[in-house]
């Protein structure tokens, strides 16, 4: 089961290598066959084309020990996916999308006074019965052109990549970032309207509402952090393609790993971004033996490949290694409750560390970055 629910299509990490002597860093990621646009004649961009999609929902699997010990003799589970104030008052909001596609369903034109209410009499009746197989949804989509279709799958790549990079150390973390990647999602989707239609729209409606349905994880990290989670979704698609891209960063996350084996600099600057990622003392992990740090990074590669490979392939990744050791080592300071950056003596060298990087970069300041240099190798 895909422990993050996507949508939209992978997509090429054009990151630049670290330096010279690791220009065999592998970017992240890949570009799944057919994606891109380029090769395709305008006859075939002005084309229709069919996103076919399904997604599963399905139970959350919590078994009680009697039910374990009397399973074949008990009734099947069940549960039911109801109506949500939220999610009606979110998808009748959108007066254009619902006089698109609310007429064929609901049997009335948007200028009967009656459109209205029985549009949101639709979304309020929601009943939805999810049995121990699930319940599959065809969202299929069909677009006029293709060209809508890239258009449309190049922001979901956006949303799901950002998602994907966000902080999810906590449950906080990760409850903050899924409601922002859920938003970015409902507004992609609730402008589709205008590119096409759904294949079969009465599911394409029930995923619309299973989106901003509390009580249905769109992330396994939280299913067991939250008692009002009953569903998950999965993404029959997009799981094999996610299952494709992480096997793809994983083969990329090995060639890195022995690139960095081969490059102390880079690997210590690796380290250190490592030890920011796990709130783990930037001093600690430098201090530990060569063995253990190997470990360390060894096992991120593993675990976290795609995170492992874009801060190989960020090419100020050593300069942002400097940076961080100068504050750890107290040569520079980070304001407690701020990302400024200043010299020990209260110069200011940036407002966070894009502005530091500038500083470090400008050849007017290239004496000083030397010093820096020569004490933190010293």
């Amino acid at each position: 089961m895909d422990s993050k629910f996507s949508l939209g299509g992978g997509k090429a990490n054009d990151a630049t290598p670290v330096n010279k002597e690791s220009q065999d860093i592998q970017p992240a990621g890949n570009t799944p066959a057919g994606f891109s646009a380029t090769s395709e004649t305008k006859e075939e961009l002005e084309s229709q084309y069919v996103d076919k999609r399904t997604v599963t929902i399905n139970l959350k699997q919590k078994y009680s020990l009697y039910r374990q010990a009397n399973d074949k003799s008990l009734p099947k589970r069940h549960d039911v996916i109801g109506s949500s104030l939220i999610s009606s008052r979110t998808l009748t909001s959108n007066n254009k999308e619902m006089e698109a596609y609310m007429p064929q369903l609901i049997g009335i034109a948007p200028n009967n006074e009656d459109f209205v209410s029985r549009v949101k009499a639709y979304f309020n009746n929601f009943s939805v019965v999810i049995d121990e197989l699930g319940k599959t949804l065809d969202i299929s989509f069909r677009y006029n052109h293709k060209r809508d279709y890239y258009k449309v799958i190049a922001e979901e790549n956006k949303i799901n990549d950002k998602y994907e990079s966000a902080s999810k150390r906590t449950v906080d973390e990760i409850k903050e970032a899924l409601k922002e990647k859920i938003n970015d999602l409902n507004l992609l989707e609730s402008s589709k309207w205008q590119y096409g239609s759904p294949l079969n729209l009465e599911d394409y409606l029930l995923y619309r509402h299973c989106l901003l349905y509390r009580d249905i994880a769109k992330d396994m990290a939280l299913i067991n952090s939250d008692p009002n989670i009953r569903f998950y979704f999965k993404d029959d698609k997009k799981e094999a393609e996610r299952e494709l891209k992480l096997r793809a960063a994983k083969n990329n996350a090995r060639s890195n790993y022995v690139q960095l084996l081969n490059n102390k600099e880079l690997f210590d600057a690796v380290l250190i971004q490592y030890a920011i990622n796990s709130n783990i003392p930037i001093n600690n992990a430098l201090n530990m033996s060569r063995t253990e740090q190997e470990e360390l990074i060894d096992n991120y590669s593993n675990n976290e490949p795609i995170k492992f490979n874009n801060i190989c392939t960020d090419k100020d990744v050593i300069l942002k290694g400097l940076i961080e050791r100068l504050i750890a080592k107290g040569e520079l300071q980070r304001m407690t409750h701020n990302q400024n950056i200043t010299t020990y003596a209260g110069e200011f060298i940036g407002a966070n560390m894009k502005e530091a990087l500038t500083w470090f970069k400008n050849p007017e300041h290239n004496a000083l970055v030397e010093n820096y240099k020569n004490k933190v190798n010293s």
